[in-house]
């Protein structure tokens, strides 16, 4: 995975510059080319197209002066359709954009541009949030949430190739969710729904670590900056969760995988980005692998599972 083009859709507003600097930190890095791209909604050359074009080449030779190749271009029609047709047909690798990312009240998913260039690409799409904290264009450190999945694991070729020969760092976080058990009311129960949830908990603290120690040997062989954490949280905050490490470590970039809306995973990874998107002031890149989404267990998963463990001690 190189970034070898870069698209930055702009549209005049303040908002959409805010993709600039993320776009021209990584273009020194990767000695990228970037096209600054304008969507008109007419097909008619007015005052307006005039203007698209004269601040494309504004801002165009700005980065040229700083040793950034950089084209531009211009289409007619609806925005994100635009976007995502130009990005498809040009060998684009990633397309870097800001986005409101409005909370739980206007949430980004319904309608937004940003949204809709995500579902209509397979290209990673790198989103800076409209109210973001100030943080570093350079993303001198990276979290990435992780569940043991391929699928999750699907952003690390990009995350490689974006810290190659830097000294950037990199945040592995597994997440462990209480073990859910049935309840069976008043009836005793031995050993105590407590104390087995206690014991499961605990198993899944040192299967998570042995995890992430194999993980983060594999990657410090390539070469990169690599710590782990592993964090207990309860069931329903994962993303709740995900920002408080964010913001405990300072990270200056989310690294996720996201199936779109291909489908919904029981894990974190998936529809749990969007509400990442949603909640997380600092930069998200979202990566859509073709690994399939790893299916949610069936209802009676851990139901069979205490029911055995009810049995071997009574």
């Amino acid at each position: 995975m190189a970034y070898k083009k870069i698209l930055v859709p702009l549209s005049g507003s303040e908002l959409a510059e805010k993709a600039l600097p993320y776009a021209k930190s990584i273009a020194k890095l990767k000695k990228s080319q970037v096209i600054l791209f304008a969507v008109s909604l007419t097909i008619f050359v007015d005052r307006r197209d005039r203007l698209f074009s004269s601040y494309l080449e504004v801002n165009a030779k700005e980065l040229n002066t700083e040793g950034i190749k950089t084209t531009t271009a211009t289409s007619y029609g609806d925005v994100a359709e635009e976007i995502v047709k130009y990005a498809n047909n040009n060998k684009i690798d990633l397309v870097v954009m800001a986005t409101h990312g409005y909370s739980k009240a206007k949430q980004w998913m319904f309608g937004s541009i940003a949204q809709k260039v995500l579902y209509g690409t397979e290209i990673p799409v790198l989103l800076i949030k409209s109210k973001s904290r100030e943080v570093s264009a350079e993303f001198n450190r990276i979290l990435i949430p992780v569940d043991g999945s391929s699928f999750s694991e699907s952003v690390f070729p990009y995350v490689e190739e974006l810290t190659k020969k830097t000294n950037k760092e990199i945040l592995l976080l597994h997440i462990c969710e209480p073990p859910i058990v049935p309840s069976y009311g008043s009836r005793p129960i031995n050993p105590t729904w407590k104390k087995y949830q206690d014991n499961m908990w605990g198993e899944m603290e040192k299967l998570s670590t042995t995890y992430l120690n194999k993980t983060m040997a594999a990657l410090k062989k390539k070469g990169m900056k690599v710590k782990s954490r592993v964090v207990k949280a309860q069931t329903g905050e994962v993303v709740k969760t995900i920002m408080h490490v964010s913001k405990e470590e300072n990270i200056d970039l989310i690294v996720i995988a996201t199936q779109g809306r291909a489908g919904v995973s029981r894990r974190v990874y998936g529809s749990v980005a969007n509400r990442i998107v949603e909640e997380s002031s600092q930069p998200i890149l979202l990566i859509r692998p073709a690994i399939p989404m790893p299916p949610s267990p069936p209802e009676n998963l851990l139901d069979d599972i205490w029911q055995s463990y009810i049995g071997s001690k009574v």
